[in-house]
């Protein structure tokens, strides 16, 4: 068949490469997935098709020609031609690409996602390392874009690791409903033949099937699902970028020498770009969102490219995209340093005339009448305008003082900054411990694929007379 120019440069070429760069492996197992099912099954040639997908997956796959139209096809072609026909035709049994392909997608999407999980697991750990580092550093913090409160850099950081804590837990929600396979599914029907769907998932480090055989090759909230968690993230990582970027400014924040750039024309220039950079990507990030929703939006429930290999390139960008922002991040922290005289620049009596209110409200003046007295005396907070002795009103309104008050549950307190750290230590190492989990299964499945023997468990042959070539026990 000649393919149309067009429809070759911009579909079959741009695929076939995409699958070949990314992909390949990962047909590769759930095609050895099925040919071992079908051998448990006693298929004829299924066995031969198990040694045969094991040993192709060693040789190079070739690129592009037009010949064949993607991946699989390609595959096909060479068990075709160096193992014959009859063992290429077993492995398609009761196969479509409609439940190979989403298996595939979901499998590669998976593998990305831990790989993003992992990054972003190390990001929290730099972000606690340096809070303990940077504990009881006075900053000034702003709302509304004003100076408002004193505070400190620990838990000020911490307060943003218990943000990225949510955002991890999203992502892991979302790759729950991405790791489900959709294998034995075939076109939308459901398999032809008594294929054990659990056990196909099993073998791939799936956690499970997707049950209802149309939704395995139709859905698309998988990919809308991990496009919003992968947003999400953008988001938190725009606030922090940001910040950072704004102490920069200030020379509150100075950015490692091999992660800033000169000037062309001014030499006194030392600029902050990785964070420029880093917040680029993680506004790409909260862009996929829009693409995997626009593909969801008025599109029939059915197999569709758009919610196939139309997911494909926006949520690989995005991964990319996300493994990018979490690294430059984690290396501006790493190799950055925060100095504690700019970040207490705008510390004055003013960030603080919310502790005179209260001084004089715990004195018995009405806190009406208490605010109004405060206003009066700004600025510099004058105790003859309070009604209040000077020893007492600086006492009171000392930093010490006004972080020992504050020892509530996640609170400026020194305690409760130590207790917050060691709450999100544990919070960090039982995610480490789940994201372990998960490699490990997908691990393990890949070592049984890769030695499992198609004569095992061929209990499930004599299944009601519907596998061809066995006869049905009386």
């Amino acid at each position: 068949m000649g393919w149309h120019g067009v429809f070759r440069r911009w579909v079959l070429a741009r695929h076939y490469r995409l699958a070949r760069e990314a992909l390949v492996p990962h047909f590769f197992d759930a095609l050895t997935a099925y040919a071992l099912e079908l051998a448990r099954l006693g298929l004829p040639h299924a066995k031969e098709a198990v040694a045969a997908l094991r040993e192709l997956r060693t040789l190079p796959l070739p690129s592009f020609t037009g010949e064949v139209e993607d991946v699989f096809f390609s595959i096909q072609a060479q068990l075709a031609e160096h193992w014959g026909e009859e063992v290429a035709g077993a492995v398609r049994r009761g196969l479509s690409r409609n439940d190979l392909d989403l298996t595939v997608f979901r499998a590669y999407l998976r593998d990305r996602t831990l790989a993003l999980l992992g990054d972003l697991l190390r990001l929290r750990r730099a972000i606690l390392r340096l809070a303990a580092r940077v504990e009881g550093v006075i900053v000034v913090l702003h709302t509304h874009h004003r100076p408002a409160q004193p505070s400190t850099l620990d838990h000020y950081l911490l307060g943003v690791e218990s943000l990225l804590s949510r955002d991890t837990e999203r992502l892991f929600r979302a790759l729950g409903n991405v790791n489900r396979s959709p294998l034995g599914a075939s076109a939308l029907a459901g398999c032809p033949y008594p294929v054990d769907r659990r056990r196909l998932a099993a073998l791939l480090g799936f956690e499970g099937p997707v049950e209802n055989t149309l939704d395995a090759v139709a859905s698309g909230d998988y990919a809308l699902e991990l496009a919003a968690a992968l947003g999400a993230l953008g988001a938190s990582l725009s606030r922090l970028l940001t910040d950072l970027l704004f102490w920069a400014g200030r020379g509150a924040f100075l950015v490692g020498e091999g992660l800033s750039q000169g000037s062309s024309f001014m030499p006194q220039k030392q600029n902050p770009v990785v964070l420029e950079h880093a917040r680029i990507y993680a506004g790409r990030l909260m862009g996929s969102l829009e693409a995997l929703a626009f593909l969801n939006h008025n599109t029939p429930f059915t197999d569709l490219n758009d919610h196939s290999t139309g997911v494909l390139e926006p949520l690989t960008a995005a991964l990319e995209a996300g493994e990018a922002a979490l690294e430059l991040t984690r290396a501006a922290l790493e190799e950055g340093a925060f100095l504690q005289e700019a970040l207490m620049e705008e510390l004055s009596p003013e960030v603080l005339a919310s502790e005179a209110v209260d001084l004089l409200v715990r004195k018995g003046v009405p806190l009406p009448e208490a605010y109004r007295r405060v206003r009066g005396a700004l600025p510099g907070l004058r105790p003859e305008l309070l009604g209040v002795d000077r020893e007492e009103l600086l006492s009171w309104m000392s930093l010490p003082a006004f972080l020992a008050r504050r020892e509530v549950l996640g609170g400026v307190g020194p305690k409760a900054r130590a207790q917050a750290l060691s709450r999100a230590k544990r919070r960090l190492k039982e995610d480490q411990k789940a994201l372990a989990g998960l490699r490990a299964r997908v691990r393990l499945a890949r070592r049984w694929l890769q030695h499992l023997q198609p004569e095992e468990g061929q209990e499930g042959a004599e299944e009601e007379g519907q596998v061809e070539g066995k006869e049905r026990q009386k």
